[in-house]
C-alpha cells in the first residue's frame, strides 16, 4: 500500500469503526505487512492509543514508535 492509501484507510476509521471492525478489516484484506504499516500509522494517529499496539501484538506485528528507535528523533 502507499502512504496516501494507508493514511485514506486510517482516516476511514477514524472514530468511525470499534476495534472488533479494525479486526476484521485487517484479518480479511491485507498481509502481514499492510497490517503493520497500517496499524504503526494509526497508533500514531490515534494519539498512541494502546489498544492499537495490543491489535498489532494479536497479528504478530510490530508498532513501531519513536521510544522504539535506536535512534534518537
Amino acid at each position: 500500500m502507499t502512504k496516501s492509501q494507508i493514511e485514506s484507510q486510517v482516516e476511514g476509521w477514524n472514530w468511525n469503526l470499534n476495534i472488533f471492525e479494525i479486526y476484521d478489516e485487517l484479518r480479511d484484506g491485507h498481509s502481514a505487512q499492510d497490517q503493520e504499516d497500517l496499524l504503526t500509522f494509526a497508533y500514531n494517529n490515534f494519539n498512541k492509543d494502546v489498544m492499537i499496539k495490543e491489535l498489532a501484538s494479536h497479528f504478530g506485528v510490530s508498532v513501531v514508535t519513536d521510544e522504539d528507535s535506536p535512534i534518537p528523533c
